[in-house]
């Protein structure tokens, strides 16, 4: 299989459900709220389970990238770990129901399974990024918020700002929550905003010389940044040293945009 890591979706859904599992909680919900460290039917419980939500998900997403024979075996305990997850019939505050009862063992071990399939062979994607320093990209999207926040309504929409604020805001709360959430959820938020500042970048207009200059300098940092943190360290430190031809040919199809507008 390779080299395997513990920085998938999948690996960090599997240490919350193990920690639920083994809290000695009395019920369901006791067990959620001492490993997400979260007060029970308040917005940040929402907020912390709907990211586990989304772990569920990536991992499921992940199986469809595995060899068939992988897959097909994997996709025979899904139900099992989305009933984990959700307990759609289950009360979750009834005493009678306590947190080892969750997930069965067989449903567990066969997510670590997959787990380690995902890791080997998607080492290097987003899916399972091989570095565990954030603290570059914290940086670049600290940087960020100050250049939007000083951005007039001439040069970004406000809507079109907020929205990106929001996300980068996101991105950021999941990188303090790493040790929970896990690097692949901040790989696949860091794509999106990369997206977003590029697809923003082609309805930019009357920006100052200045910061314009500092949107393409943030941009090309950033995509750095995340690239570095996704692949092997010689490879992306040669890139940045030279100048990748990906971050050229984005920065180019943007300005081209810009120019036949």
């Amino acid at each position: 299989m390779g080299f395997s890591n513990e920085n998938t979706a999948a690996h960090h859904l599997y240490t919350i459900l193990c920690q639920i599992r083994d809290s000695g909680e009395n019920a369901y919900s006791a067990g959620w709220v001492h490993v997400l460290d979260a007060e029970w039917g308040s917005p940040e419980f929402a907020r912390r389970h709907t990211e586990v939500v989304t772990l569920l998900q990536l991992t499921l997403r992940s199986l469809n990238a595995l060899p068939e024979r992988s897959r097909v075996r994997s996709e025979r305990y899904v139900n099992g770990w989305w009933v984990a997850v959700m307990q759609p019939v289950a009360n979750w505050s009834d005493i009678n129901r306590p947190a080892q009862g969750v997930i069965s063992q067989e449903d567990l071990d066969q997510l670590e399974s997959t787990a380690e399939l995902i890791s080997g062979n998607l080492m290097g994607s987003d899916a399972a990024p091989r570095s565990g320093n954030l603290d570059e990209i914290a940086k670049q999207c600290k940087e960020w918020l100050d250049l939007l926040q000083s951005m007039s309504e001439s040069e970004i929409s406000g809507p079109v700002r907020d929205e990106l604020i929001s996300q980068i805001k996101h991105l950021i709360w999941l990188i303090e929550h790493v040790d929970l959430f896990g690097g692949a959820r901040v790989a696949g938020e860091a794509t999106s905003v990369i997206g977003s500042i590029a697809q923003i970048s082609t309805t930019l207009a009357n920006v100052e010389p200045e910061t314009a200059s500092r949107w393409k300098k943030g941009f090309l940092t950033l995509l750095a940044a995340c690239v570095f943190f996704n692949q092997a360290v010689p490879i992306v430190q040669e890139s940045i040293s030279t100048g990748s031809d990906m971050v050229k040919e984005i920065t180019a199809v943007v300005e081209r945009v810009q120019g036949n507008e």
